[in-house]
């Protein structure tokens, strides 16, 4: 008997497992997220604002997954909307269609504003990248897993974004870890993670005309300046009159500048040129005084005068060269 009973309690043992086993496998499988397939189209860029760190954009984002018990078009919530009110979200179904491979589908389309911060520290050579971010507002990471589409993203070729060269889109897919479960109590810890899609559109100013437009009148003011160095030493006021006459510019012209940026707390690269062009300027006038004071019976002679006014234009006009030579190339890289 003995034998018998150890054998059928082997038996019922093996069964127990058998039964856990499966329910611990049907409670991965089951814990198993969903992936929804996403992609994008950018339909246009409308504006980037500076002074807000906003843009403007109208595109089209799609939605492919299996189950019948959730939307994820329904639930998506876009996370950096600047403005919601002025937001407007369109379905191109009116329900989720099936698709051959048994697949539900639907198509939104979104207009707005979004709110990027934007990098200005190499303004005006600096490249930006715009980025449209959403989640799914109702299903953290372990219900939901958003996959890049095969096809990913798509751009309209003739998107024209006044000051900006646009270039190809791309979709990235992040988890975003949140230090709080949003005073859920069922959580057990108190953190949430969740998938988060971004959308970036990468921007950057034509080189060589944001050159133009902000280096030439620049440089045109730095040689004016230098000509206070071609005055003989005696003409005094005149030297004196071409370095003020050019503060006063630079001081103009980089205030025309900042209004076109909006508060920010650091230099930008043009902010640094500018600051070498004052020094340009003040080292000028000083070298006026000194050649001046020297004249003025410290046994300078007009040549020795002249002679000193040059190799300091020489030394002035290589280290400012250097300096912004050295900027703007850390720009282009």
């Amino acid at each position: 008997m003995k034998p018998t009973l150890g054998r059928a309690a082997m038996a019922a043992s093996l069964l127990l497992a058998c039964a856990l086993g499966s329910s611990v496998f049907g409670a991965a499988m089951a814990a198993e997220p969903m992936p929804v397939t996403v992609g994008a189209y950018v339909n246009d860029i409308h504006h980037v604002d500076l002074g807000t760190h906003s843009f403007s954009i109208d595109l089209y984002v799609w939605f492919r997954w299996q189950s019948a018990k959730l939307d994820p078009s329904e639930s998506v919530e876009f996370m950096n909307a600047f403005e919601q009110w002025g937001h407007t979200h369109s379905r191109t179904f009116d329900a989720p269609i099936r698709l051959p491979s048994g697949e539900r589908y639907q198509v939104l389309r979104i207009q707005g504003r979004f709110s990027r911060k934007l990098d200005l520290s190499l303004f005006p050579f600096d490249r930006q990248e715009l980025r449209v971010q959403w989640e799914d507002s109702r299903s953290d990471g372990g219900e939901i897993q958003f996959v890049v589409d095969p096809d990913g993203v798509a751009i309209n070729p003739e998107i024209r974004l006044p000051g900006f060269l646009v270039q190809p889109p791309r979709l990235t897919i992040d988890s975003m870890d949140y230090p709080t479960r949003f005073g859920d109590t069922r959580e057990a810890i108190g953190r949430s993670t969740f998938d988060r899609v971004s959308l970036v559109v990468p921007v950057q100013r034509p080189r060589f005309t944001y050159a133009v437009k902000y280096l030439i009148p620049l440089l045109c003011v730095i040689f004016c300046a230098a000509l206070m160095f071609f005055f003989r030493p005696s003409h005094v006021d005149a030297r004196v009159g071409i370095g003020i006459t050019a503060l006063l510019t630079l001081v103009a012209l980089q205030i025309t500048l900042n209004e076109d940026l909006p508060e920010i707390d650091y230099l930008v690269l043009m902010d640094k040129i500018y600051l070498g062009a004052y020094l340009f300027v003040i080292a000028g006038l000083a070298t006026v005084v000194r050649t001046t004071w020297k004249m003025d019976g410290r046994g300078w002679n007009e040549a020795k005068a002249i002679r000193f006014d040059r190799r300091l234009l020489a030394g002035l006009t290589l280290a400012y060269s250097t300096v912004v030579i050295l900027l703007v190339g850390s720009a282009f890289h």
